[in-house]
């Protein structure tokens, strides 16, 4: 049996180099320095081009699949082609391609000729330099997983960052919803004095989920507000315990606090047993309001230390956090691409929120992030080619 194995579902490392000459050198693997040093002596002519139709046709030759659907026929105004000489010979060149503020590296190759003098990654030294004070602040050279491939990426890297490019088969679950596992509630009694304290005092109804607390609420004739967590007010809450703490189910009505009978005999929405068993489980350290808003906390950061400096708006966080919310001129598709991730994400018109609640992990933000990295990386579209590449795993 012979199939054509295309994986790309895994959590991998990408590079960037930034159009900052200074801090780009010092950053540069010292291979990658001596490389630089020996093409400079090679006598390379680099030329920032047009990109006709016949200068891309020249390209193609040394393209390593000249038949590659994914090679592009031509160019946007505003992308940019480099074409390398030596004397009258076409050597070796590279495409790249605006995405917001940085440059994707489309492609990237040379002749044999060009490769013995390391050219290909003078090239990218040479738009280092050549677009150093541009608009862009960094060239995505790109992930491969192939071994030797990547191992060129690393070594010209500013930095790295995760990315995935295709859905596992099996995806993790990602959704705004803590629960995880059962607690074990059975050495725990009630605690009415959490339940006060996230409630900010007022009176408070236990209600089995959030579409009979919000049938109730309405029906009490007033103002009344949904919210993740109690604050200090007039109005009728609503709060869904299930966005808030570990739990399969349960609501608040925070303000009013409404007898069992009258629950039963005017909505049939009383349960006695989730009333309890919701009641023992604020007794919990898991459910201890303050852990779950210092981790949540704690996970925000954890999302703005990947997400800041990207092409989107992040909003500011209050008191509370219940998601990572930004705005982004993608964000329909955005929210599609995560949802083939396994990544819940909720989207009014142009802002998207991701889950940021307790139960995430570092590696959770990480792959919410590789996700959205592989948005951003052009391959992501491009047809598999079928042609195998050597693979070399030492050296």
């Amino acid at each position: 049996m012979s199939a054509h194995y295309v994986g790309k579902d895994l959590v991998h490392y990408g590079s960037g180099i930034v159009l900052d000459p200074e801090r780009a050198h010092r950053d540069l693997d010292h291979s990658a320095r001596k490389n630089i040093r020996r093409a400079e002596k090679a006598g390379f002519n680099i030329k920032r081009c047009r990109g006709s139709a016949e200068e891309l046709n020249q390209l193609r030759e040394l393209w390593y699949y000249p038949e590659d659907p994914n090679f592009p026929v031509e160019l946007a105004e505003e992308e940019i082609l480099y074409l390398a000489y030596l004397g009258d010979e076409l050597v070796g060149g590279m495409v790249l391609v605006p995405v917001g503020s940085h440059l994707f590296l489309n492609n990237l190759t040379a002749s044999d000729k060009g490769k013995r003098e390391q050219l290909q990654g003078y090239l990218l030294w040479h738009a280092v330099n050549d677009l150093s004070g541009s608009e862009y602040t960094y060239i995505d050279i790109g992930v491969s997983y192939r071994i030797n491939l990547q191992r060129f990426f690393t070594k010209w890297a500013s930095f790295r960052y995760p990315v995935i490019l295709n859905p596992p088969v099996l995806k993790p679950s990602i959704s705004f919803y803590p629960f995880g596992k059962l607690p074990d509630i059975s050495d725990t009694n009630e605690s009415p004095e959490q339940l006060a304290i996230f409630c900010t005092g007022r009176p408070v109804t236990i209600l089995p989920g959030i579409e009979y607390a919000r049938v109730v609420a309405e029906a009490q004739g007033g103002q009344w507000r949904e919210t993740e967590f109690p604050y200090a007010t007039d109005e009728l809450l609503v709060v869904d315990m299930t966005r808030v703490f570990p739990s399969q189910y349960g609501a608040l009505l925070v303000g009013v606090a409404l007898a069992a009978e009258d629950l039963w005999d005017q909505f049939g929405c009383y349960d006695y047993y989730k009333s309890q068993y919701l009641a023992r489980c604020m007794a919990l350290p898991e459910w201890n309001i303050e852990a779950i808003r210092e981790k949540r906390y704690e996970n925000y950061q954890c999302f703005l230390d990947r997400f800041d400096g990207e092409d989107i708006c992040i909003e500011a966080i209050g008191k509370w956090v219940s998601g990572f919310r930004f705005s982004s001129g993608d964000a329909v598709s955005l929210h599609d691409w995560f949802s083939k991730f396994g990544i819940e994400a909720e989207r009014t018109k142009d802002t998207l929120t991701l889950p940021c609640h307790q139960g995430l992990s570092e590696q959770d933000v990480e792959y919410i992030y590789a996700a959205y990295r592989g948005y951003l990386n052009l391959c992501s579209e491009w047809q598999s080619t079928c042609v195998k590449g050597a693979i070399k795993l030492t050296g």
